[in-house]
């Protein structure tokens, strides 16, 4: 942790910015974009070479991580913070760190046939930027990334040999030993060894286990086919060569988002659908797209009026390629703007600027048990912070009873599945006696990495810790306060449009409708709030912020009459656009809307949102929020 701590006091807007987009080439996307480029265009060996020392590491790295379960270094000490931007592709658990071993693959590997000895050195100097970048940004330690990168280097030195031999035998006899492994990690992530395992890091293993079994089951099934019947060419004109990787990649990463969706309705979210998803993807890009390699090998023949037409095709992708890129970096980055002051907003939600309400996402979720008595108790008497302001979300259960909960289902949570001896139990399906038999902190993480409440079964559970209804909540919160509210209808449809209902009779029944702000992801429940409750404030819904965030982009005005609420509640980045700018709050205040930023845990964060004048913070970590924000 000493590296660590000294590289974060390096730590620059500018360098946070370069290493951020240098991880980047860590991912898996980039890796899938390498492997299949070397595959079209330059050498099916070396594809295939890349592709087993890929998939076999992934299957390695993921199976360490699952046994070893060392958390991340913000987890093993609260103090230290990271680049808030890499949070979202810091999933699972630390050691060892799969972007330095993805890197090490991709670009290391592809240094090993390079013939360039400029390009070798260079690719070498990304893979080691990329390991670099892990730990500046402080989502990996050095001994994971130098172990994440020790499997690359014995993969990418292992298997080179084997390659490099002209029986493609051998080849497909790694991959029959690559899926016998991800075969035994699948059978892994489901055995009861792993049950003390931190649920949301499980599940990571698992549907990465589940997607290595299907690539190199597709490996086995396409890699004889392709050899036997389709026998392609990689060689084409250069122009060709990029017209063939950009639709092709196209089609490949088409099929990864389309097939998404229905695949996991049809799986009924059973990991098994990510096998499948690849599965079909490796296919199409062995087995269906090189077939139209011939015609890209031959110029693409169309006469030569049809040759001339796809040059001029070529050029218009590629324009029009750099004005995406022109785009991306408008909407991810800030305006610049100077931060105004809006003393004459009347609004009660706008706060003056460099003062920052602090909300307790989900009643303080990463400090105590999210959406419990206790999280409330600990917002309240906690002694740590004060907050102004206390989310949390609601779900109906089956006997019509408002009870704060996030997910749609009980997993994630609580110890459902042994109480009710199924998964994927939906709150709506139960009622709320048959809910407080449950353990609403059974998988809580500590700040400190433990699991205090894993343990408490049945009698044993307190109270504190059972799930609660809304009446229960709000009668505790306004007898010790006069606290402002964020609440989150999650029910749609008919459920959600009785949701409301009752919602806004607990209000008025409580006298705290004033000083709550509703909000659902379901357009038809704004609707329904609007027609039937005018006079409960509420957030934005989300074809509302779209509309508001490209009119403040371009500068366009907003009817007041259309604008029927009280606040954005919005996160930075987690949408791609960048909707934390001081553009995005100016145009707010301007037209008498606040604005509230959810989920954000990263200390500098929120300094920074209070410098551009947030209004309110939303935060798993109000005790990192209190050291943060100046308060009102």
């Amino acid at each position: 942790m000493g590296i660590l701590y000294m590289l974060e006091g390096l730590r620059a807007p500018v360098l946070d910015k370069l290493f951020s987009a240098v991880t980047f080439l860590g991912g898996e996307g980039v890796f899938i974009a390498v492997a299949i480029v070397v595959f079209w265009c330059v050498s099916k060996r070396d594809g295939y070479y890349l592709i087993a020392a890929g998939v076999g590491g992934t299957v390695i790295n993921q199976t360490m991580k699952i046994v070893c379960r060392v958390p991340r270094p913000w987890v093993r000490d609260p103090g230290f913070t990271i680049v808030e931007s890499a949070r979202a592709g810091a999933t699972g658990y630390s050691f060892p760190s799969g972007h330095s071993q993805n890197s090490v693959v991709a670009l290391g590997g592809t240094a090993r046939f390079a013939g360039k000895r400029w390009l070798q050195a260079a690719l070498w100097v990304l893979a080691a930027l990329v390991c670099f970048s892990r730990m500046y940004l402080g989502v990996h330690t050095p001994a994971d990334v130098a172990v994440g990168a020790g499997i690359g280097l014995a993969l990418v030195f292992g298997l080179y040999p084997l390659f490099r031999k002209d029986d493609p035998r051998l080849a497909e006899g790694v991959f029959a030993v690559i899926y016998a492994l991800a075969a035994a990690a699948c059978w892994l992530s489901g055995a009861r060894m792993l049950e003390g395992a931190d649920p949301d890091n499980l599940a990571e293993f698992q549907k990465n286990s589940f997607t290595m079994f299907g690539v190199a089951a597709a490996v086995m099934i396409a890699a004889p086919i392709e050899r036997k019947y389709i026998r392609f060419e990689t060689k084409a004109p250069w122009w060709a060569q990029i017209l063939k990787c950009a639709l092709g990649l196209a089609l490949v990463m088409g099929l990864r988002m389309v097939l998404k969706a229905p695949l996991n309705a049809l799986f009924g979210g059973r990991q098994a659908a990510n096998a499948v998803r690849y599965m079909l993807m490796v296919l199409a890009a062995v087995l269906v797209w090189p077939l139209t390699f011939k015609w890209f090998a031959k110029g693409c023949p169309l006469g030569r009026r049809g040759k001339k037409a796809l040059k001029i095709a070529l050029i218009v992708l590629i324009v029009l390629a750099l004005l995406a890129a022109v785009a991306c970096w408008v909407v991810r980055h800030d305006s610049f703007q100077e931060p105004r002051d809006f003393p004459e907003a009347g609004n009660p939600l706008i706060t003056p600027l460099g003062v920052t309400m602090l909300s307790g996402h989900r009643a303080g979720g990463g400090v105590s048990p999210e959406d419990t008595m206790m999280a409330l108790e600990n917002c309240v008497t906690g002694g740590e912070y004060t907050l102004d302001v206390i989310e949390f979300d609601l779900h109906l259960t089956a006997d019509g009873v408002l009870v704060l909960l996030h997910d749609e289902t009980l997993d994630r949570t609580s110890d459902a599945d042994e109480v009710f001896g199924e998964t994927n139990v939906l709150a709506g399906e139960k009622t709320f006696d048959e809910l407080r038999r449950l353990n609403m902190g059974a998988t809580f993480t500590a700040p400190d990495g433990s699991m205090p409440y894993a343990d408490l079964k049945g009698d044993e559970v307190p109270d504190g810790l059972r799930i609660i209804s809304l009446d229960q909540a709000l009668d505790y919160l306004e007898s010790a306060g006069h606290y402002r509210y964020i609440i989150e209808i999650k029910n749609d449809g008919e459920r959600g449009f009785e949701a409301a209902d009752k919602l806004y009779a607990a209000l008025k029944e409580h006298g705290c409708l004033d000083r709550t702000v509703v909000g659902t992801f379901h357009n038809e429940v704004t609707a329904y709030m609007d027609e039937t409750y005018p006079d409960m404030p509420r957030s934005a819904g989300v074809n509302e912020v779209v509309r508001f965030y490209f009119s403040a982009l371009l500068g366009l005005d907003l009817d007041p009459a259309e604008l029927h609420y009280k606040a954005l509640q919005i996160p930075t980045t987690d949408y791609f656009v960048n909707l934390g700018t001081s553009r995005v709050v100016n145009y707010a205040h301007e037209r008498n809307i606040a604005v509230q930023y959810w989920t954000i845990n990263d200390g500098e964060e929120m300094a920074r949102l209070q410098s551009i004048g947030a209004d309110a913070v939303m935060t798993d970590r109000p005790d990192v929020g209190a050291q943060s924000l100046r308060q009102p």
